[in-house]
């Protein structure tokens, strides 16, 4: 497939249990040891589902394991769960699958506070530990931001930097930065990719809402181009994040589902290019299957492989 198209976290059509938490006050050792239990289990099942359904990239909820770069949580998953981690992963790679965790925006590696950029820095090993314990190689990859400007772009880029460089090679193997829709855009990204050569991956609605308003702006194929060329044989294909803007809301709010119509008209116009495609839709994997239903009657799409 040159174009997979994926979704995030959560199967509503199953609606099989796969990222379930608790309160911080009541995770003991044993509810958190059967909360990760059942989420791997949760896990193994969706992955199964998007097989039969043909669906074969997907993003791994932060929740998989609750409060994994907590103090609260003391286990060992990486040892406890390693049968049931291994499985995953052999399923995953088996079956040619992609997969991606997005930690959420807690992740601010750029802070002026040397604690936050501690936090950080614990709660993205997590989720590298995560995904090399699933025995997968650094084409699987883990997506953030730049975290806040602070008053000062510049002088917060710089940090990023300068962190960035300080982490572990074996690391940042792992690591994608996507542009946002409140804080840095696209060429913010590439600028930070100059200096620290970090895959990016392009977001069309924060692009849509995050931009320069210069005419470069409107180049989303030159701007896609740039992004992508900064993914090597290591990284494997590149991602972009998909969604259609919500109608009376927030600018950058996510709708419920994909427009068909817009999707169409994007994907005919990029097609040439190699990417995946992560949707970001309230309704998760019934968006993807609409777009599948999509492929298979409408006469310019029906003879196109996805």
């Amino acid at each position: 497939m040159k174009h997979r198209i994926g979704y995030a976290c959560i199967n509503l059509t199953t609606g099989i249990p796969l990222n379930r938490t608790c309160r911080l006050a009541n995770a003991s050792d044993s509810k958190l040891r059967e909360l990760i239990n059942t989420n791997l289990d949760g896990l193994r099942q969706v992955l199964e589902w998007n097989r039969q359904n043909e669906i074969y990239h997907f993003r791994i909820s932060s929740d998989v394991v609750p409060f994994a770069s907590h103090e609260v949580n003391k286990i060992k998953w990486w040892e406890d769960f390693k049968d049931e981690l291994q499985d995953i992963g052999s399923f995953i790679k088996k079956n040619n699958f992609k997969v991606a965790m997005h930690p959420s925006q807690v992740v601010n590696i750029n802070s002026p506070r040397e604690e936050v950029v501690k936090s950080s820095i614990k709660e993205l090993e997590w989720h590298v530990r995560f995904l090399d314990s699933l025995e997968l190689d650094s084409t699987h990859k883990i997506v953030f931001h730049a975290g806040g400007v602070y008053g000062d772009k510049p002088e917060a880029i710089k940090r990023f930097i300068k962190v960035y460089k300080e982490l572990p090679e074996d690391f940042k193997s792992r690591l994608t930065l996507e542009n946002d829709d409140k804080s840095y855009n696209v060429w913010d990204l590439i600028q930070i990719n100059k200096e620290v050569e970090i895959p990016l991956v392009f977001d069309n609605l924060h692009h849509e809402v995050l931009n320069t308003q210069k005419p470069s702006d409107k180049d989303v194929e030159l701007i896609m181009k740039i992004f992508f060329s900064t993914w090597d044989e290591k990284s494997g294909i590149s991602d972009i994040h998909y969604s259609t803007q919500k109608k009376d809301a927030r600018a950058g709010s996510h709708a419920e589902s994909i427009n068909l119509q817009e999707f169409k008209e994007f994907f005919l116009k990029y097609m040439h290019l190699d990417f995946y495609i992560m949707f970001e839709t309230k309704d998760k994997d019934k968006s993807v299957l609409a777009v599948y239903e999509m492929f298979k009657t409408d006469s310019d799409l029906k003879n196109i492989e996805i």
